[in-house]
């Protein structure tokens, strides 16, 4: 198997990496208008062009990472050469109807991957068009896979998955910085505030995915009562963070929909 990445910038190149490093490809292409900014993707053994038709051409599978502005332009360019293939699309925003628009003879995957694909911790959720077959989403989900944890979802979701996982390594970031900055304040060095506030996310993370613990059970193991946890929740309940949160990922999923519908006008003819 074949598999080519159209627009190999910073997540594309990323994909292109893992799929090398993985199993399940012979051959990895990646594609990029200057090819001689990821020349040392040749040391992953992957293929490096500027030719998005050959690469199209040579491949199973094709792997779009493109700007949505340069969605259309691309998928025009390369139409002849993805008749009948799966083109897994990663480009935010735009919806399988807008892809089919434009190459109906292509099989599309339309995936939101986040910024965790550079350490292959991804979270990518994906939604199909109908001529794609289980065969078809057992192959999508081995490729997702080498990437990180995936999902199948309804399209009409994609804006909310959009708000929660396409944007969480930036407010958790957010979050991150916030805490640190007010450990550093107290005297505890940004390096140590830092690190601590990340392994705290990663052991969180695995308190819920492989402990299989709930957030409520975590929250009472660690809340004792009289507790320091249970007075810094105090604090956060008292300054409704919880609400504040929802309004922020509400503004989010309103303007992922903005987008969407804007894309959508300029790509339907």
């Amino acid at each position: 198997m074949i598999i080519s990445i159209i627009g190999a910038g910073s997540i594309g190149s990323a994909v292109a990496r893992s799929l090398a490093e993985s199993s399940i490809t012979d051959r990895v292409i990646a594609s990029r208008r200057h090819p001689e900014k990821i020349m040392y993707l040749k040391d992953y053994g992957i293929d490096v062009t500027d030719d998005n038709r050959k690469a199209s051409r040579d491949a199973d599978i094709i792997v779009i990472c493109v700007k949505p502005k340069d969605v259309k332009k691309v998928i025009e360019e390369i139409r002849e050469d993805i008749k009948g293939k799966i083109v897994i699309s990663m480009v935010a925003a735009v919806s399988l109807e807008s892809l089919k628009k434009i190459a109906p003879e292509a099989k599309f995957v339309r995936v939101m991957p986040n910024l965790a694909v550079l350490v292959r911790e991804s979270f990518s959720a994906y939604s199909a068009d109908e001529s794609i077959s289980s065969e078809d989403k057992t192959m999508i989900e081995r490729i997702l896979r080498t990437l990180g944890r995936l999902v199948e979802i309804d399209e009409e979701m994609m804006d909310v998955i959009t708000a929660l996982s396409g944007c969480a390594p930036a407010y958790l970031s957010f979050i991150v910085r916030a805490i640190s900055k007010a450990c550093v304040k107290e005297g505890l060095f940004e390096e140590i505030a830092l690190a601590a506030s990340a392994q705290s996310l990663i052991g969180t993370g695995k308190l819920l995915l492989e402990g299989k613990l709930s957030v409520s059970e975590i929250i009472k193991r660690v809340a004792t009562p009289g507790g320091v946890t249970e007075e810094e929740l105090k604090e956060l309940n008292r300054l409704r963070i919880d609400e504040n949160i929802e309004s922020a990922i509400r503004a989010g999923i309103e303007k992922s929909r903005r987008i969407s519908e804007e894309l959508s006008r300029s790509l339907i003819p």
